[in-house]
């Protein structure tokens, strides 16, 4: 079953990278709108441009940004710019759901919200404060072929530098529309999906995709699915935290009804993991949720499995898949 994009951004601790990771990976196919333009190649770039790994996105670092070993991005300390990029997502179809709603319903401020362009491409940069004395940046753009967002985590309000150098970043985005990336670049683990029926079958955004033998199963669709998210982690989180923002952002797609019956702390490969077994509704049908949120250092690795049926043996072998986690 075929999802919308939304293009949104939510704040709190870990809701401002989980939530869009998980919206920007179900969405619809692109409707062709334009013929969209020609995008310069990376060669003809200014000098000190970095190429993000497992994307076509080229970004001008500030001073001391490099690029980060466990997500797509950019990253110093625990200031960090995420990149989400889809290349058959419509930007102009998506546009519309990218806006301050997430930010303000979880009692966040919205600073500017402006109309701008990257690259020749239509965009919207919004500057917002998702938490009191915390600011952040998220930049959408894109045509009728692809669409990006890119979102800073939240940055003291104090620092203006730093927020005037992460704006001045997003700002620089180019999309090499030949580039043709790797999505297991740079990434700090390994999973052996030759351990379980889940295989390998796509790159959606930021997401890697296991569906069963690698079929082309939809997330959300009948089959079971299992999403691997890796994003920015801090020593202000728990991994119980993105557990959560996880299920915060399947209720958006309408599972209610969700109950935990089983939470484990486990260490697969020596390394520690946290893991939550539930039940819900999810569009009025009953599913199985599993998840195991594995800290690397400053990445979390977020393994999520849905189970419309069969739900002991999809377990089996979702565990099978993410308890072959390795760091590389």
């Amino acid at each position: 079953m075929k999802q919308r994009t939304a293009l949104g951004v939510v704040g709190g601790r870990v809701g401002l990278m989980v939530s869009f990771s998980l919206l920007m990976g179900h969405t619809a196919m692109a409707q062709l709108l334009s013929k969209p333009p020609e995008a310069p190649a990376a060669e003809a770039l200014p000098a000190g441009y970095v190429r993000i790994p497992t994307t076509r996105l080229l970004l001008l670092p500030p001073t001391g940004f490099g690029t980060a070993p466990g997500f797509a991005g950019l990253r110093r300390g625990n200031n960090a710019v995420q990149v989400y990029e889809l290349p058959t997502t419509n930007y102009y179809t998506n546009a519309a759901s990218f806006g301050p709603t997430k930010i303000t319903a979880r009692g966040g401020k919205i600073l500017t919200d402006n109309a701008v362009q990257v690259q020749g491409y239509p965009a919207r940069l919004i500057w917002a404060e998702p938490q009191p004395a915390r600011r952040s940046y998220q930049l959408a753009f894109g045509d009728s072929t692809f669409a990006v967002l890119l979102t800073t985590t939240p940055y003291p309000a104090a620092d203006t530098a730093t927020g005037a150098a992460l704006r001045q970043a997003l700002l620089s985005a180019r999309y090499d529309r030949g580039a043709a990336p790797d999505p297991f670049a740079r990434l700090g683990f390994t999973l052996d999906d030759k351990a379980s029926r889940f295989t390998f079958a796509r790159q959606m955004g930021n997401q890697l995709i296991y569906t069963l033998d690698g079929g082309r199963a939809e997330p959300f669709g009948n089959e079971p699915v299992l999403t691997v998210i890796p994003m920015p982690f801090s020593s202000s989180m728990t991994a119980a935290d993105v557990a959560d923002d996880l299920i915060t952002t399947l209720r958006q797609y309408g599972l209610t009804d969700y109950t935990v019956r089983r939470t484990a702390t486990t260490h697969p490969h020596e390394l520690e993991s946290y893991e939550v077994e539930a039940y819900g509704k999810l569009r009025g049908q009953k599913v199985l949720i599993f998840q195991q949120v594995t800290v690397l250092r400053n990445t979390a690795i977020a393994l999520e499995g849905i189970a419309r049926d069969e739900y002991e043996a999809n377990l089996a072998e979702f565990k099978k898949l993410t308890h072959s986690i390795q760091k590389k």
